[in-house]
C-alpha cells in the first residue's frame, strides 16, 4: 500500500512475492495512479528497500535509491516502534484486510489487483476522514499541485541479471539460452 500523508489517499496492490522488482513495479503503478510523487517516501524497516540499518540509521539499497531519484524522491525509514509513523505505514494494510478482502473472490492476481484499484477509486478514497473533515479524494485535490510530476518518459522497470557467456557463445537465463557475439565469450 502507498498512502499520501496529508490526504490519506491510498493505492493498494497484491503480489505473490515482494522483491525489489515487485516493489519498483508497485511504486511505478502507485505514482501513475496518484499522478505524481512526494519528496519523501516513509517506509517500514523492510529489507526490500533498505540495504542495512534501521530507522534514522538505515542505508537504502543503491538500486532503490536510484529508483527514487528517477521519480524525484528519497526513502526514509521510520524509527522502530515510532507510533505515528508506523501507523501511517501499517494502517492501510489493516484497513484493506478488514474492508476490501472480506467476502471477495478473485480469479487470479490480475483480477485481485483490478478489484483493489476499483475499491480504492470507489470506496477507500471517498470515505470521509474525521481528521480532514472531507474524503481522501477531496483532500488529494488540494495537495495534487504540490506533487512532483512524473517523468515525461517513464523508465522501464526490469530485473538486471549478470551472466557469463559460455565457450559456445551463449548466456543461460532460467531454462533459456541466448546467443551473444563471439567477442563476449568469457565476459559477464
Amino acid at each position: 500500500a502507498l498512502t499520501f500523508a496529508y490526504s490519506s489517499k491510498v493505492f493498494i496492490q497484491y503480489y505473490p512475492r515482494f522483491t525489489r522488482f515487485e516493489c519498483k513495479v508497485f511504486l511505478d503503478g502507485a505514482f501513475s495512479y496518484m499522478h505524481g510523487s512526494c519528496g519523501r517516501c516513509v517506509v517500514d524497516n523492510t529489507s526490500v528497500i533498505i540495504g542495512y540499518g534501521t530507522g534514522p540509521d538505515a542505508v537504502m539499497a543503491p538500486e532503490m535509491e536510484r529508483f527514487g531519484r528517477i521519480y524525484g524522491f528519497y526513502f526514509m525509514a521510520h524509527r522502530i516502534k515510532h507510533a505515528d509513523r508506523k501507523a501511517r505505514v501499517e494502517r492501510p494494510f489493516h484497513y484493506a484486510e478488514h474492508n476490501f478482502l472480506v467476502g471477495r473472490i478473485f480469479s487470479d492476481w490480475h483480477d485481485l489487483n483490478r478489484q483493489a484499484v476499483k475499491w480504492c477509486d470507489e470506496v477507500a478514497n471517498h470515505k470521509p476522514k474525521k481528521r480532514l473533515g472531507m474524503s481522501a479524494e477531496a483532500a488529494y485535490l488540494l495537495e495534487k499541485d504540490s506533487l512532483i510530476p512524473l517523468p515525461k518518459v517513464p523508465p522501464p522497470v526490469y530485473v538486471a541479471k549478470q551472466r557469463i557467456a559460455d565457450v559456445e557463445g551463449y548466456v543461460h537465463l532460467d531454462t533459456n539460452r541466448y546467443s551473444v557475439p563471439e567477442k563476449l565469450i568469457g565476459l559477464s
